[in-house]
């Protein structure tokens, strides 16, 4: 089950959109955008797309940052049980990867600050203290280093729940982020008036989705889990009759954006 939630974090990274990677003490120094899918398939010894290769295919395809897509930072008070405050945290984590992504400053550090207040509720210290937030804003416009700086902070939080008996709630988070890295790439696919290359981003998400889906039913036994497993079984759902190697069509992407928006716009309430 932990190498399981592991490729979950690899494949919450690659669905983001953001480049970023795995990495070990040390490590940061000598990663960067350049040799990031390298560094995420020797820390998790899985050969998926990072998301390094997804930011690159929305770069040359000239998706600009669409105003308004995430959820608004002043949500964030109304999220009090653990559940809609992990949910909301893989959400926000999301989001985040998407505002630094395209450098805006005031945005990201709007994001990182409600992230933070959702981890400290779930009772995760040492993640996103106050070094943390000194290095993002003396990184704002180095985006290498201030890519490395999140990511590491997410996947430390990752790590801290699945090490306290709490692989669940950290299953909340990166489901609610896949779903949040979807909306937005869907979003970006139909404001670019369905781009091929972001079309295949979406249909190539089939694969996480059964994922999803899988890992939520071994955990049949949690309340929490069993509150949601309804939506990730829906979006798997969606995926019928898409083949990844073929593309989707206009079509099917406008369904899997209607029903990504339904499913997030439940968990964001």
């Amino acid at each position: 089950m932990r190498n399981l939630l592991n490729l979950l974090s690899v494949v919450l990274l690659s669905l983001t959109v953001i480049s970023c990677g795995g990495k070990k003490s040390g490590e940061e120094s000598q990663v960067t955008t350049a040799n990031v899918k390298e560094v995420v398939e020797r820390e998790f010894d899985y050969p998926i797309p990072t998301s390094f290769e997804v930011t690159s295919l929305l770069q040359d395809a000239d998706a600009a940052y669409v105003l308004n897509i995430t959820n608004p930072v002043e949500n964030v008070d109304k999220y009090e049980t653990q559940r809609s405050k992990a949910l909301n945290l893989g959400i926000y984590g999301a989001d985040l990867s998407y505002a630094s992504t395209y450098n805006m400053h005031e945005e990201t550090l709007a994001i990182l600050e409600a992230s933070k207040k959702l981890i400290d509720g779930l009772d995760v210290p040492g993640v996103f203290n106050e070094k943390m937030l000194k290095r993002v804003n003396e990184n704002l416009d180095n985006q290498d280093s201030l890519i490395l700086i999140i990511t590491e902070s997410f996947y430390n939080t990752y790590e801290k729940l699945n090490q306290t008996g709490q692989e669940k709630i950290s299953f909340l988070v990166v489901a609610a982020s896949w779903i949040e890295g979807l909306y937005i790439t869907t979003q970006l696919a139909i404001s670019s008036n369905y781009d091929k290359r972001l079309m295949a981003i979406v249909a190539e998400q089939k694969t996480a989705a059964n994922i999803l889906a899988e890992t939520a039913a071994k955990y049949q036994d949690d309340e929490d889990v069993n509150a949601v497993a309804p939506l990730i079984n829906f979006m798997k759902l969606t995926y019928e009759g898409v083949d990844p190697a073929v593309g989707i069509t206009e079509g099917q992407l406008d369904d899997i954006m209607d029903n990504v928006s339904m499913t997030r716009n439940k968990i964001t309430g």
